[in-house]
């Protein structure tokens, strides 16, 4: 339940979510007052472009973003201030506490707050990381400043920490513009959210894609100059300590979410949960009746498990922004949740997920199987067909498909869209392995590989009966 009258909603956060959530409560109440207060110069852009725009497949970074700050005034009457950040939250006054241009600051009364402020990059406790050549990658001014740097001092060799889905888009950018690449994780293998089955395929092509990938292995120290510009950095490998000399290092560690003025203030009221996130309802709204968030900066319900998690990606921020939008001025739209559905192309493969890992299914109190399997993307006469590798996650009694995980060079989107409905449906292998899927030669195979897939998953499971 909404408390008093609603005439001014304040959104902090100017991309996906916070947008979403503005122009939706637009849609919804034509005379309502509407401010978006957004930190940084940009609104409005596709991060997951980035990555291209260092590599110079995107030739400006113009052309990564959607809607213009003018757009958002003069067609949908919503007031976008650029260069606000926000520093502090007092829910009872209802009064967010801002920076503003020229050093100044300032505060916005608000009837209805939208918290849609987006996460940011982990940064890691290691020696040397405030150094001047260590960069994030998480947004526009992010990218910029590394272009920068690469076309003014024309780098030789880089560190990336983490071989996450990032880490290893940056190793791919960076090599193709003919900077050496070293990716140090400190996990056995990369790409942490997939089967190791699937994320090996994507380390032996990234290693003959001259990436060098160091697993197992963390960074213990950046030895930087007087200058601050570190030169070298030192690693604890499986084998030993080993020093690396370097000109650049880009953080890929990990994100959290964006919500340290939320934290710091005791005045805010609002429950947090993992990785700081904000805690939410279906409808978005926290602890607070009169703030809702959306977005990389809360929660979001796993269908698979029925649990929150910290979820995040463009789709779940555009949904439960729009959600988050409706339901701040009196409707009532519930954002259900998400599998997890994530797909990347790296070096030449597309690699994606949808739901559980059969270790997470495990940890979450599942009697969880996994069957794997390796099908060509489309019919052998016509020649030119590439291998897709499948693994399958599923319930041991019910055949209930858990999780779904793949990695080839062509056709592997088509293939996940249909598993990660079937996870959200929570259909079983039976069900898939009799769906009536297309079929043509240059596209598939008449029996498709997620037909193929669930069938040996439902051999695996009657031998298992017998």
């Amino acid at each position: 339940m909404l408390e008093g009258l609603i005439n001014k909603i304040v959104v902090i956060g100017g991309n996906a979510a916070g947008l979403a959530a503005a122009s939706q409560a637009r849609r919804d109440n034509p005379e309502i007052d509407i401010t978006v207060l957004e930190s940084g110069d940009y609104i409005s852009y596709g991060s997951c472009s980035l990555p291209y725009f260092i590599s110079n497949e995107v030739k400006k970074i113009d052309d990564i973003f959607v809607y213009s700050k003018d757009f958002f005034e003069k067609k949908r009457n919503i007031k976008i201030l650029t260069a606000h950040k926000v520093t502090g939250l007092d829910t009872i006054s209802r009064k967010v506490h801002v920076d503003i241009p020229g050093d100044k600051k300032g505060f916005f009364d608000y009837d209805r707050l939208i918290v849609s402020s987006g996460a940011t990059t982990i940064v890691p406790d290691i020696e040397g990381i405030d150094a001047d050549n260590v960069f994030r990658f998480r947004d526009v001014h992010n990218a910029l400043d590394l272009d920068c740097f690469i076309k003014g001092t024309s780098p030789e060799k880089a560190v990336i920490l983490g071989g996450g889905s990032i880490g290893m888009l940056m190793a791919e950018s960076l090599i193709k513009i003919g900077i050496k690449v070293t990716v140090v994780e400190m996990s056995e293998n990369i790409l942490g959210g997939f089967e190791d089955e699937i994320s090996t395929v994507l380390y032996k092509k990234a290693t003959l894609g001259k990436a060098n990938i160091l697993t197992g292995s963390k960074v213990i120290r950046i030895v930087k100059d007087a200058q601050n510009i570190a030169h070298q950095v030192e690693v604890d490998t499986p084998d030993g300590s080993v020093r690396l000399d370097i000109d650049m290092i880009i953080l890929a560690t990990g994100i959290k979410a964006n919500t340290s003025f939320i934290k710091k203030d005791s005045r805010t009221l609002i429950d947090l949960g993992q990785k700081d996130a904000i805690k939410v309802t279906s409808r978005q709204q926290t602890s607070n009746l009169n703030i809702y968030a959306a977005g990389d900066c809360c929660m979001c319900k796993n269908l698979v498990t029925g649990k929150y998690d910290f979820m995040t990606g463009a789709n779940n921020a555009a949904k439960s922004g729009r959600a988050a939008g409706e339901n701040i001025v009196g409707g009532s739209l519930d954002f259900d949740g998400s599998v997890g559905t994530k797909i990347d192309n790296i070096f030449g493969l597309e690699i994606a997920k949808a739901g559980l890992k059969l270790k997470e299914a495990t940890e979450h109190g599942f009697d969880a199987i996994k069957v794997t399997g390796s099908y060509s993307s489309r019919a052998h006469s016509l020649g030119g067909h590439k291998t897709i590798n499948i693994s399958l996650v599923f319930e041991n009694r019910t055949g209930r498909i858990l999780g779904a995980h793949m990695v080839g060079e062509e056709g592997v989107s088509k293939r996940i869209d249909i598993l990660a409905t079937a996870i959200t449906e929570e259909m079983d292998i039976d069900q898939v392995y009799m769906l009536d899927l297309s079929y043509a030669p240059k596209v598939s195979t008449v029996w498709d590989p997620v037909n193929k897939i669930c069938a040996k998953a439902v051999l695996n499971l009657k031998n298992r009966k017998i």
